[in-house]
């Protein structure tokens, strides 16, 4: 069976206290606006949500109907040991999002969980792991983008095309070098939408609404499907039975 490119939609949307307090108001803005666009669009995203208060992801749920994912962003870098950071505020972040109405199947960090702790994970029924929020990181060593088997059933999420840093180039521009990379064997593109990056470069919300609606025309052609990140774990399960050598382990 010949499978079509999928695309792993996400956007990474910082606290309001992450962001200068000028900027709060445009990082509202933006945030409603690319959910219109993904609703207009016919799209679902993966919001990489850094608010443990959930109150981003109540007020996204209450603009739209429309079957969105959450990925909590859970920070290890400041804890004495990753297993109590992760014990600490999963169960927490969990009971929260229950309680709102949201199920929540992957995980961003920062860092990579020790195989020692993937337990933890399973016990909150987390399927997917995304090392990969915002432009913060040096990406250029990256290599692969394919995403990878961890024990458990649990699955890396590929490094994402970061297209908030190649907006010099026109959009149209952009589609095309992604089509180029369509005709490789990678079965997964991770593009990945910056709220923090655009408010820094004063990035117009024009340039991404555009986007989303080149992908959009690509996915009716039939050449790509869009979808969150989650949506992946059912594919990689099927395509690692049926050829489990493809697809790499960590």
């Amino acid at each position: 069976m010949s499978l079509i490119p999928q695309i792993l939609l996400s956007i990474n949307l910082p606290t309001r206290q992450a962001v200068a307090k000028d900027c709060v108001q445009a990082r509202d803005t933006i945030r409603d606006h690319l959910l219109r666009e993904l609703v207009k669009n016919g799209f679902a995203a993966t919001w990489i949500v850094h608010d443990h208060c959930l109150q981003d992801t109540y007020e996204l749920l209450q603009q739209t109907d429309s079957a969105q994912e959450f990925s909590m962003f859970v920070d290890t870098t400041n804890n004495t040991t990753q297993r109590k950071a992760l014990n600490s505020q999963l169960a927490d972040l969990m009971e929260r999002s229950r309680k709102i109405g949201v199920r929540i199947t992957t995980l961003s960090t920062n860092q990579r969980i020790a195989e020692s702790n993937l337990n933890i994970l399973v016990r909150n029924k987390i399927s997917l792991v995304n090392y990969f929020c915002g432009t913060r990181r040096n990406w250029r060593s990256v290599k692969s983008l394919e995403p990878s088997s961890l024990r458990f059933g649990i699955w890396e999420v590929p490094a994402p095309l970061q297209w908030a840093q190649q907006l010099s180039n026109p959009v149209r521009e952009l589609i095309l070098k992604s089509v180029i990379r369509f005709k490789s064997k990678h079965l997964f593109q991770h593009v990945q939408i910056d709220i923090q990056s655009m408010l820094e470069n004063k990035t117009p919300i024009t340039k991404f609404a555009k986007l989303l609606q080149a992908l959009h025309r690509i996915r009716e052609r039939g050449r790509i499907d869009v979808t969150p990140v989650r949506s992946s774990a059912a594919l990689l399960r099927h395509l690692q039975m049926r050829q489990p050598t493809r697809l790499p382990a960590a």
